[in-house]
């Protein structure tokens, strides 16, 4: 699937993406088990938790152009340095600024790996499978997210260095990112990837506004899965014990359908591969607004639920997946790092806004309307896939 030449930056960056996925999911948990600990209110771990998205937000706008200044390997590196310096002092914090701070840092470096990570893998890849590259990338960041709130259980059972524990984590990743090649300063790609240098059916240096007036269904598809992830992780197991399921089943309703993201990802990719991404971005999400609306109905039967629940995660997962396949087919070189930028910011404004917003309807109109407004979400997505192609002669800038 890849060139011998590019598969030491394919292993650097699928191991800080599991790095990234395993410190994500273990320090967001100990954080907020800490700070219940030593006594601070729900209200403050919110602050917390919305200082370090200020921190990604700031981060992720500047990362594109510390990238192209720098290069990317040295800014996932710094990012992972700064990553273990903002973890580590919470051991010893007990000031709500210095907490804070420390999350407002470590939002800040979180955020560029994102950014770095995902317009790396692409760059990676060719068009003939970018799907399945992509779709491991994918599959690794969602597996070792998974396991993150395991470790932090463990981690928990020793207080006192749980929090040096979880920032030597990030030291890990140093060895992974230093496999990569070196980059010559002021590049962001290696001169011979058609990232750096583009392609004739590429935008490789398209406005911030630019590309959301011609990829909105990148922006929606990644706001439709960061909606949906953060959604049915929060409130499924809440819907379906109160549709009789026991806690234990309503629980792990949760993790069938992360099963079944994780497990998905790399057959969806080689269908769209051999398919045609387009074609299999919008059959999932036909698929998906055609499944979600059964959910009341799944939930009392036994067997198909489970099932159930496995094929609407991979089909919702995959919509995240092959939007960033998407980004890499339209994009090379700055836009390519400018769309990446924006899919974290859609990410990160979709998770914190779509909760939020749903809980508040939830708890007036019922918890029926879980699913409308998911299903209301996948309808954007979908039609946002027949933004019309007005401009066939501009490079990259419609989806195909």
């Amino acid at each position: 699937m890849l060139p011998r030449s590019t598969w030491r930056d394919f292993t650097a960056v699928i191991f800080s993406v599991a790095l990234l996925g395993l410190g994500l999911g273990s320090t967001m948990p100990l954080t907020a088990l800490t700070l219940t600990t030593r006594g601070f209110s729900p209200e403050v771990i919110g602050w917390t938790v919305a200082a370090g998205a200020v921190g990604g937000v700031l981060a992720t706008m500047a990362a594109p152009a510390l990238a192209l200044r720098l290069g990317r390997r040295n800014v996932m590196l710094g990012c992972l340095l700064l990553a273990c310096a903002s973890v580590l002092p919470l051991q010893y914090l007990y000031s709500i600024p210095g907490w804070m701070l420390a999350r407002f840092l470590f939002g800040a470096a979180m955020a560029p790996l994102f950014v770095l990570g995902e317009s790396w893998i692409n760059t990676l890849a060719g068009d003939h499978a970018r799907g399945r590259i992509v779709a491991v990338y994918s599959t690794c960041f969602t597996a070792c997210q998974v396991l993150g709130p395991l470790l932090t259980d463990l981690l928990a059972r020793w207080p006192d260095q749980a929090f040096l524990w979880c920032g030597g984590l990030f030291l890990l990743g140093l060895p992974g990112i230093m496999l990569a090649r070196p980059e010559q300063s002021g590049n962001a790609a290696h001169p011979h990837d058609p990232a750096h240098t583009g392609t004739p059916d590429k935008a490789n240096s398209t406005s911030w506004l630019g590309i959301i007036r011609t990829a909105p269904a990148i922006l929606l598809g990644t706001a439709f899965f960061a909606s949906f992830d953060t959604i049915m992780l929060s409130f499924l197991p809440l819907v379906a014990m109160e549709a009789g399921m026991s806690q234990s089943r309503a629980l792990a309703s949760a993790s069938i359908l992360l099963a079944g993201d994780a497990a998905l990802q790399f057959g969806i990719g080689w269908l769209a591969d051999h398919f045609g991404r387009r074609r299999v971005h919008m059959l999932c999400g036909m698929l998906v607004c055609l499944l979600l609306p059964l959910m009341p109905l799944m939930m009392h039967v036994p067997g198909l639920w489970e099932g159930y629940l496995f094929l609407l995660g991979g089909c919702a997962g995959a919509i995240y997946t092959l939007s960033m396949v998407a980004s890499g087919e339209q994009f090379s070189g700055a836009a390519l790092l400018r769309i990446s930028g924006l899919i974290s910011l859609s990410w990160n404004a979709s998770s914190s806004l779509g909760p939020a917003a749903t809980g508040l309807v939830m708890q007036y109109a019922g918890s029926s309307w879980m699913v409308v407004i998911l299903w209301g979400i996948g309808l954007l997505f979908l039609l946002s896939c027949q933004w019309p192609r007005r401009d066939r002669a501009a490079r990259g800038m419609l989806i195909r």
